[in-house]
């Protein structure tokens, strides 16, 4: 304890040093000349990080001070005397610290423009606050702002004003008088409605009101009349005004995760729309405006109207020249498992969809499209697609032509044959064939050299195919339940590495939705090997897969993947049709048959033939707790619990529901293994060490 002491000792010791040495050096600042820039830089006063519990009183006598700065100490209150003392203040920044309240003669800082108050422990502002009439920024991001003062109005000067992630229910009546606010950021609030001033805003061009509680806007909403970014995703918003002044300048819309059924008409005059996000709504049939192409199509591009229940898109779609990215798929990520349908009910495309001759982004996965149109091909541009979970039985020629393709995910189709020429599609990298009825593949298939991740799960292969020894860069290979004709064997020389690429980094703390354009730039996934529990020497990482004739002689390559979902069967192709998020009935499930080799534990076998025709809707097993019979628990987990059995794995936002609807891939950060299996992640991580002492 007493080393503890001195070392604190020593720190303050150090810090205050610091502080005097700063102090000092501002007291002795002589200016050299009457430039502008010298005059400001020797009015700026910065204290920040030096572990001030208190307001050093020795900073009330600089009254010249101009710019202060106290970010990141740990103060909880500020002295009145500096609103008396510090009159010349314009910017004052007291970010991440500790402060409660503020004192009740801060008014008095009547020369402050802009001030920084973000990440404290703030519940209200004094009544003097509405004084400020100079202020030009405020930003009070993360504090417990339950209110606004009542006179908040008088800020006449205001341009920028961010009060997000704080408790906020309403806005002052005369919130609109801010007439001269550009910015307004009140997202992660509790927000229920708004003021029926709030149309008077009449300079507002960035309005973020995201992940609030608002389930209408005020009829004056649609007087604003120069927005041009509008985010109003994560409300119960069940309609939008009908009228939107500022439709012509609207550059972003965003109105994702609401409870929309339809679009007003101004959707269709979106003359300078670029991003438009309406994921995860419940728009039905065709909700897109008749002139909506005609209007947008030359700035749209991005287009987000996935997780709704969209049967058609307009006739006129190819005119949307500009369109770079087009999620027409599920809402939830792309590496999640999931057993409910999330897409949207798209039986085609309009014919004239290859004319979208930009687009590099597409995402049909989760539709009901039986074909795709011959223009397809057209898509010169196109990187990514996912046509995943469709009902595709062949592929049109043109869809070869598509030769800056990188990405190709076909899985949970009911693809039989290949076109011929797919081995043209030269830039391919990854390529997902799995859960379709593949008997055989092309022999141009050999072409593929830049192929390096191939998912072949789950078909109809009765041989490995001959022409996968060509491909030489291929690192990750998964050809595990076919039907092939010898027994399955590991083949030593091989490094197998799980198919599906390694979780992108921006995705994880993004677990329902991919990322928007406008925060993290759309690209092709770029594939590297992903890296195994113990450490690889450089020539195993850099090293393909060795093809010679004992893998042509073995019956299959085995994968080490563990974030499939699908039945026990060799050979079966399920089609997991049920509902979106909200549908009354709920999410379809699925019936996996596992026997625990004691025969003490079973599920029930799924009834029905699993045909093209005659999908099934399977149904998941409840949650099984092993518990061990006998002391020696470490031997019967190998004698009870085949490695072969099902693995369900929670989504994280499931955990507390009891139910095991979700499957994703393993990540250590995200994973909670559920069902029968927990019992054996347990041990393994050494969690039971202690087992024989209790």
């Amino acid at each position: 304890m007493e080393m503890n002491n001195a070392v604190d000792e020593n720190s303050d010791l150090t810090n205050d040093r610091s502080l005097q040495d700063i102090l000092s050096r501002f007291k002795n600042q002589q200016l050299s000349s009457n430039h502008k820039a010298e005059k400001e830089e020797n009015h700026v006063l910065c204290l920040k990080s030096l572990d001030l519990s208190s307001f050093p009183e020795s900073v009330l006598d600089l009254t010249h001070v101009e710019h202060l700065v106290l970010d990141h100490n740990s103060l909880t209150s500020l002295p009145g005397q500096l609103c008396n003392a510090l009159t010349h203040l314009a910017v004052l920044s007291v970010m991440g610290n500790d402060l409660e309240t503020l004192p009740a003669s801060f008014g008095n800082l009547t020369l402050l423009r802009e001030l920084h108050l973000g990440e404290n422990c703030l519940q209200e502002l004094p009544d003097s606050f509405s004084d400020l009439k100079e202020l030009r920024k405020l930003y009070l991001t993360g504090n417990e702002l339950r209110t606004l003062p009542c006179d908040f109005g008088h800020l006449k000067h205001l341009e920028i004003f961010m009060v997000d992630e704080n408790h906020l229910k309403t806005l002052p009546k005369m919130f609109g008088s801010l007439r001269r606010l550009e910015t307004f950021d009140a997202s992660n609030n509790k927000l229920e409605v708004l003021p029926e001033s709030f149309g008077g805003l009449s300079c507002l061009k960035v309005l973020n009101l995201s992940s609030n509680k608002l389930s209408c806007l005020p009829e004056s909403f649609g007087n604003l009349p120069r927005l041009q970014e509008l985010e109003l995703s994560g409300n119960s918003l069940s309609f939008l005004t009908k009228d939107l002044k500022s439709s012509h300048c609207l550059k972003k819309l965003y109105v994702d995760n609401n409870v929309l059924k339809e679009l007003p008409s101004w959707v269709g005059h979106l003359s300078s729309i670029q991003e438009m996000s309406l994921r995860d709504n419940k728009l039905m049939n065709q909700p897109l405006p008749e002139s909506f192409p005609a209007c947008s199509g030359r700035s749209l591009r991005l287009l987000d109207l996935s997780g709704n229940f969209i049967t058609a898109l307009p006739a006129s779609m190819g005119q949307l020249e500009t369109l770079e990215s087009l999620h027409l798929g599920s809402a939830i990520g792309e590496l999640e498992r999931r057993h409910f349908q999330n897409g949207n009910w798209l039986c085609v495309l309009p014919e004239n969809f290859g004319r979208l001759r930009h687009l590099r982004r597409v995402h049909l996965d989760e539709n009901q499209l039986t074909h795709l149109p011959e223009s397809f091909g057209d898509l010169s541009s196109l990187e990514f697609l996912d046509v995943g979970q469709n009902w595709l039985k062949e592929l049109p020629d043109s869809f070869c032509h598509l030769n800056n393709l990188q990405f190709c995910q076909l899985s949970k189709n009911h693809l039989q044959l290949l076109p011929s020429n797919f081995g043209h599609l030269s830039s391919l990298v990854d390529l997902r064939l799995d859960n379709n009825m593949l008997g055989e593949l092309p022999e141009s298939f050999a072409e593929l050299q830049t192929l390096r991740t191939l998912d072949l799960f789950c078909n109809e292969l009765r041989e490995v195919p001959g022409t996968l020894k060509y491909l030489t860069n291929i690192t990750r290979l998964d050809m595990d339940k076919n039907k092939f004709s010898l027994p399955p064997e590991l083949v030593p020389n091989i490094v197998f590495k799980p198919t599906y690429a390694a979780r992108d980094p921006c995705l994880q703390d993004s677990w329902r939705g991919r990322n928007r354009a406008d925060r993290n730039k759309v690209e092709v996934l770029k594939l590297e090997p992903l890296p195994s529990e113990e450490e690889e020497t450089e020539e195993e990482k850099e090293e393909p897969i060795q093809w010679n004739d004992s893998i042509l002689r073995q019956a299959m390559a085995k994968s080490m993947s563990l974030w499939r979902s699908h039945t026990s069967e060799e050979g079966s192709h399920t089609r997991v049709e049920g509902s979106h998020t909200g549908i009354e009935n709920g999410p379809m499930s699925m019936t996996f048959n596992s026997q625990f080799s004691d025969g003490d534990v079973s599920t029930e076998e799924s009834t029905g033939t699993t045909t093209p025709e005659s999908p099934v809707s399977p149904t998941f097993p409840s949650a099984i707790s092993f518990v061990p019979e006998t002391e020696n628990w470490e031997d019967e987990i190998e004698d009870t619990c085949p490695w072969e059995m099902p693995v369900y794995y929670q989504h994280p936002s499931r955990r507390d529901k009891g139910t095991s609807e979700m499957q994703f891939v393993p990540c250590k950060d995200h994973v909670e293994p559920v069902a029968r299996i927990r019992f054996l992640y347990t041990v393994e991580d050494g969690q039971f060490e202690d087992a024989d002492e209790d």
